[in-house]
């Protein structure tokens, strides 16, 4: 049985001053996940032999940013995508880790520990959001961050199960 994770993930990154004003949007618009996630299982299937992942990033508004990055896995049964490690337990089942290094380079500070965060069922996605802080030479900016796993496996249902989410933000002012 063929299975991929579709991963769609979008980012913003705000000046402080910016998220400090308190006409900031502080989350992302909410967007249509079912076709993002069943095009990218669909146009991309023959490229992931038995197990892998499909990678879609995505605008802050929900479109598509560049085409999708495929990765399988080729003998192994963990990946690394982004922020997670993903194990497949079975074709039908998926741990989903967060990966507390990954945290603070993708979203910054604070820390978030490694731990696992979901199981994956087959079209039944999980809603990530995280948020953090970061500071460079030209300024202190604050990161959103948001992720959709879905594992996709045949056939491709009419609609996807409920999702679940998980709220990693910290409370940044």
């Amino acid at each position: 049985m063929e299975s991929a994770i579709v991963l769609l993930e979008r980012s913003s990154l705000i000046p402080k001053q910016d998220w400090r004003d308190s006409s900031c949007r502080r989350t992302f618009l909410p967007f249509e996940i079912v076709r993002l996630i069943t095009n990218a299982w669909k146009s991309n299937q023959s490229e992931v032999p038995e197990q892998g992942s499909i990678v879609v990033s995505l605008q802050a508004d929900g479109s598509a940013k560049n085409a999708h990055s495929v990765h399988p896995m080729q003998g192994q049964q963990n990946d690394f995508i982004g922020v997670f490690e993903v194990s497949f337990i079975s074709p039908d089942r998926v741990k989903v880790t967060l990966r507390e290094e990954e945290c603070a380079r993708h979203a910054g500070s604070p820390k978030r520990r490694t731990r696992q965060i979901a199981l994956l069922r087959p079209w039944n996605p999980v809603r990530v959001l995280l948020n953090g802080r970061s500071a460079s030479h030209s300024g202190h900016y604050y990161l959103l961050r948001e992720y959709h796993l879905a594992l996709c496996t045949d056939p491709t249902p009419g609609q996807l199960g409920p999702t679940q989410l998980v709220d990693l933000q910290a409370d940044l002012f």
